[in-house]
């Protein structure tokens, strides 16, 4: 007995956009914002008074950048918040925005020249002939112009004969709106031997005209030129020159700036060619598909080719080896024309890459930004980064479903590739600055890991969203739906940009996980006692990270975007858009397009149930340690905070029933029951907690029975954001340990058995689901909304009432401040701050005072006891200059000379003050007087430079 196995389903690959003329763009954005960066820092660099850098005020601040010590540089720079501003603006000023973005201009000039002038090099005379001068009976013309009309071209291309070339190929030139086809000589010898060999040559080089492949291609190549001769070769220079000038004393400080420096170009430059290979080895595909589909000759692509290596180690070199070139193997070609399936795959090169550039691309343009005072630009570009990473990982996930799905394949989960493009963003991390600055590592490397598991969770939402879809759109195309997808997939991704940039960097390179408890040791901020406590150190941070403007619009986009399908209903029927792909084949449906409703908002009611059993608990704990006195903050702040487990517990509760009865969309059953359980517990608990009193062991804000809703509201109205937030990362927690456990307890199945047919489910009434579809998403957006106007209404009140007053900043302050930020400086540091207080305005300060002091003490020996009042009040006035400007200024970052410049601040005041009141009183004896004093604030100057001097010489630095 034999069997048959069906025939594969072909897909056309037109079914969906490739997406390769985003990943041209995202090349072409890396190298220009790359541009921006490379050379506005050299060009910042240049322009500095100093020889410190971009570091300067923060040395004379204090700060130990080499150490890579956030909290240290964030207390130096917050303690003299003015005196570090003032530093920035006279000695580190930004550059006026036009001087670091003519470098982008002139990259874009420079490839506009290489785009226009590199085809008329190419064909120069001398080097091809016209078509006309081997092809006098013109048949190879006609030939043209019929497979030109063949392929759909408006107007034949431009021929010309390289007679040089032996090989049996040929090559567009030019773009698409003026191409050159360029055939090689070996090709016209080939046309009388293999005809139909010559003809699909022919149609693959016009399909790449068709397909708008050359402008693509040669305007990448142009730009990769164009940065290789205006950064790349210029930033490799002034980093030699950089790296061969570092002192020896700082070698094992600087070196790893330096490298990582080097390693950022060499990084582009691996980048760039493997990414721009991939898309060409690509489009060499579709050319080929497209030749084919026009009556190309099958036999075209019958070149022997020698076979692969099968040892290990060679087939390793060899797939190694195949990431370098732009044209595919010719096994894979041939392979391709019968199932293009690796036109569908979801392949894990291209999603590193793309993982690394966008890093690369919101770091270097935050920078940027930055620098040039424009810090509104950060939304436009995490947006821009997350677009474009969308555009390749999304289209890509579409793709890699429709396809399994038409051809009755399994459709991929999503994570494997999720978690390569979080490794890419994570790479990226380690060549820029952002989380590393004079250190090989982050201070906290095990952060990126975070990076890497969003990446996965994001690619698994993403593409199970995808499949359910597909699954349920019944339309003749699926370019709405796809659309959408693509649209959520953005805003999600650019609410974690976000968040990764302004608080996960600080995170990886040694922030405060404390926020709160930071302000208060270090002497930033007064923190209220009760809002120390642990339930309050959660509700603060989780409440900045919701109140950031995308984070609750992306926890709404979670579920809504599924929701939406859910209206739809199951697919009955192939529709119109998968019968085209297939060209009229046969797609399987099961009836399964969105899992059964019922379940999931029977998981939201045990979730509610669970939520208020949880309050319950905690309001019987709170009874307990209430004291006899009455109720203070504290116990509201417990309160708030048990409130917000409570809805986490219901939240956890509710995605763990759903998604372990759940098949296919495990993850999106679970983030529609947990938020919608976050919702549901907040009504349930809201009414519990206004009976608060009713029952007395659950006693905690009030003594007495009695409807008072009122109590409970101002709290309400602070958890909701947070909660919201705390529900879509509990019910991602929850099905990642419910698959894990499932993947553990499933056993292998046999691979000849067929897979059980599940029983069918009774039919829901469309009019039942659009109801509770659209209750759904009704409580969803009306959360989200709320949330946000509460936290615009009430946010800031809990912020302001937490963080009290702020301190006044004083010497002891700073001291202890500075201790608590890290480690003891080095010697070596400690000079480079000392010296870079002198020269960002310590020194200045002390020779004004002096040349101040020389000139009294000139003009009073010149009077011989009578002087002009007049000529006396200036100085008196400079001396009080002097002492508030030092005042002002950076304490001296050593112990010791800080005690002296407090005295001599304190003496050149004292001098400034007696003097002054000498010349009001026309008073000789306090004339004198302040000439004494002004002797002893000359001596504490001298002893200030004396000190700062043994410094530098303890630091061996000179």
């Amino acid at each position: 007995m034999t069997t048959t196995t069906p025939p594969r389903i072909r897909v056309d690959e037109r079914v969906m956009g490739a997406g390769t003329t985003v990943r041209f763009v995202l090349l072409m954005v890396l190298l220009l914002v790359s541009c921006w960066n490379v050379m506005g820092g050299i060009t910042r660099r240049a322009a500095l008074r100093t020889g410190f850098d971009h570091y300067g005020c923060l040395f004379a601040a204090g700060g130990d950048p080499f150490a890579g010590s956030v909290t240290r540089d964030t207390v130096a720079m917050t303690l003299q918040r003015s005196a570090y501003q003032a530093c920035l603006d006279r000695y580190e000023p930004p550059l006026a925005w036009w001087v670091t973005l003519s470098w982008p201009v002139l990259l874009v000039v420079v490839a506009w020249a290489l785009f226009r002038g590199a085809p008329a090099w190419r064909t120069r005379r001398g080097r091809v002939v016209p078509l006309a001068a081997v092809d006098p009976d013109g048949t190879i013309l006609r030939l043209v112009e019929e497979l030109a009309a063949v392929a759909g071209l408006s107007r034949v291309p431009r021929v010309v004969v390289d007679p040089a070339a032996a090989s049996t190929g040929a090559v567009v030139l030019g773009s698409d709106r003026r191409p050159t086809v360029c055939l090689h000589g070996g090709l016209l010898a080939r046309r009388h031997t293999d005809p139909e060999g010559f003809r699909a040559v022919l149609l693959h080089e016009l399909a790449h005209i068709r397909n708008r492949d050359v402008t693509l291609t040669y305007v990448t190549l142009a730009v990769w030129w164009a940065f290789v001769a205006v950064v790349l070769v210029p930033a490799v220079v002034v980093l030699v020159r950089s790296a061969v000038s570092i002192a020896p004393q700082f070698q094992d400080v600087q070196v790893p700036s330096v490298v990582r420096s080097f390693g950022l170009l060499g990084f582009l430059v691996v980048l760039v060619y493997l990414a721009r290979a991939d898309v060409l080895r690509s489009r060499e595909i579709y050319a080929d598909l497209a030749a084919v589909r026009w009556g190309a000759d099958r036999g075209g692509w019958a070149v022997t080719t020698p076979d692969p290596p099968s040892t290990g180690w060679r087939r390793a070199a060899g797939a190694l080896a195949e990431l370098w070139r732009t044209h595919p193997r010719w096994d894979l070609r041939r392979r391709s024309l019968d199932d293009p399936v690796v036109l569908f795959g979801v392949r894990a090169l291209p999603l590193f890459l793309t993982g690394a550039a966008a890093t690369v691309i919101t770091s270097q343009a935050r920078q940027e930004a930055h620098a040039a005072n424009a810090g509104w630009a950060d939304h436009a570009w995490v947006l821009a980064s997350a677009a474009l990473v969308v555009g390749v990982l999304g289209v890509s996930l579409w793709r890699g479903v429709a396809h399994a799905v038409l051809t009755s394949r399994r459709v991929p989960s999503g994570v494997r590739a999720g978690l390569w493009l979080g490794a890419g963003m994570a790479v990226g991390e380690l060549v820029v600055d952002d989380v590393t600055s004079f250190t090989w590592l982050p201070a906290r490397p095990w952060v990126l890991a975070l990076v890497v598991l969003a990446g996965g969770a994001f690619a698994w939402w993403a593409t199970q969203c995808a499949h359910l879809w597909i699954r349920a759109w019944p339309g003749r195309t699926i370019r709405p739906p796809m659309l959408l997808g693509l649209a959520a997939m953005c805003l999600v991704l650019s609410a974690w940009f976000e968040w990764w940039q302004r608080t996960g960097t600080l995170y990886a390179a040694g922030g405060p996980f404390d926020t709160g408890g930071f302000l208060q040791s270090s002497g930033l901020e007064s923190i209220a006692e009760p809002y120390r406590s642990l339930p309050a150190k959660v509700l603060l941070e989780t409440q900045g990270v919701a109140g950031q403007p995308l984070v609750l619009p992306a926890v709404a986009t979670l579920w809504v975007v599924p929701l939406l399908a859910w209206a739809i209903g199951p697919a009955t029927a192939p529709p119109g858009w998968m019968r085209d792909a297939t060209g009229g084949g046969a797609v399987e449906t099961d009836g399964e397009g969105v899992p059964p409703l019922r379940r999931v908002l029977l998981a939201v009611l045990l979730g509610g149930v669970a939520a208020c059993a949880a309050l319950a608990g905690a309001m019987a704990f709170l009874h307990a340690r209430r004291a006899p006195e009455g109720l203070t903050i504290l116990d509201v702040v417990a309160y708030c905070g048990w409130i917000l487990v409570a809805l986490g517990t219901g939240a956890a509760v509710a995605a763990v029933a759903a998604s372990a009865s759940a098949g296919r969309y495990r993850l999106l059953v679970a983030l529609v029951a947990g938020e919608a359980a976050v919702a549901a517990g907040c009504a349930a608990t809201f009414v519990l907690a206004s009976f608060d009193g009713c029952v007395p062991p659950l006693g905690t804000l009030a003594r007495t029975c009695d409807w008072r809703p009122e109590v409970p509201w101002p709290l309400y109205q602070l958890l909701l954001g947070p909660a919201l937030l705390l529900g879509a990362v509990v019910a991602v927690v929850a099905v990642a340990a419910v698959s894990a456990v499932g993947a553990v307890r499933r056993r292998p199945a046999w691979r000849g058995a067929a897979a059980p047919r599940r029983a069918p489910r009774r039919p829901v009434r469309p009019v039942h689901r659009a109801v509770a579809v659209g209750l759904l998403c009704a409580v969803a957006v009306g959360a989200t909304v709320a949330a946000g106007v509460f936290r615009a209404g009430n946010g800031q009140d809990l912020d302001d009432r937490a963080r009290g007053h702020e301190p006044a900043i004083t010497e002891g302050r700073a001291d202890a401040a500075a201790g608590l930020a890290g480690p003891p400086v080095s010697a070596r540091t400690r000079e480079i701050q000392v010296l870079a207080w002198h020269m960002y305005g310590g020194e200045e300060l002390i020779k004004r005072f002096m040349t101040g002091a020389k000139g009294f003490s000139g003009l009073l020996a010149a009077g011989r006891g009578e002087v002009s009042e007049s000529r006396v009040r200036p100085f008196c006035e400079d001396f009080g200059r002097v002492a508030r400007d030092a005042g002002a200024f950076f304490r001296v970052p050593e112990p010791r000379a800080a005690e002296l410049w407090k005295e001599f601040v304190a003496q050149v005041e004292k001098t400034g003050r007696t003097c002054g009141q000498a010349v009001e009183q026309s008073n000789g004896r306090l004339l004198e007087r302040s000439m004494s004093e002004l002797v002893g604030a000359a001596r504490l100057g001298d002893a200030v430079l004396a000190r700062t001097k043994a410094v530098a010489e303890e630091g061996d630095i000179r």
